[in-house]
């Protein structure tokens, strides 16, 4: 069956027009979140650590763990985490959300690794 072209338009102007609010409100997380949290993984399932530490560092909504790990995504200006941590082939998503006063919660679970684990997560802002 042949798409319509009015269509396959509309959907991308639709497509685009979420993406620029997205980026916007990316944009306007400003600082509200910023600064650096202390985050404690909990494993609830698989052979992972039960209980790991993290600092992370929250600049413009945008995480990141000082050592050799990267974070894909951060914190949007609602306060909603949604991220992968990469280290290697190691892949963690998280989600989760954090409040302005200092304090957040959310679950993690790995992905394409030799191990499958998952959990939840807190946070404290630490700074």
């Amino acid at each position: 069956m042949a798409r319509s072209p009015i269509l396959v338009l509309s959907s991308g102007l639709v497509l685009a027009a979420l993406g620029e609010a997205a980026a916007a409100r990316k944009i306007a997380a400003s600082d509200r979140f910023d600064g650096h949290w202390t985050v404690t993984a909990l494993a609830t399932s698989g052979p992972c650590a039960k209980s790991t530490h993290y600092s992370v560092n929250i600049k413009n909504g945008d995480a990141s763990i000082p050592g050799e790990v990267d974070i894909d995504g951060g914190v949007s200006a609602g306060g909603a985490v949604q991220a992968t941590i990469v280290q290697g082939a190691n892949r963690v998503p998280i989600a989760g959300q954090l409040d302005p006063n200092g304090s957040g919660t959310g679950t993690w679970h790995t992905s394409g690794g030799l191990v499958t684990c998952s959990g939840n997560w807190s946070a404290k802002r630490s700074g």
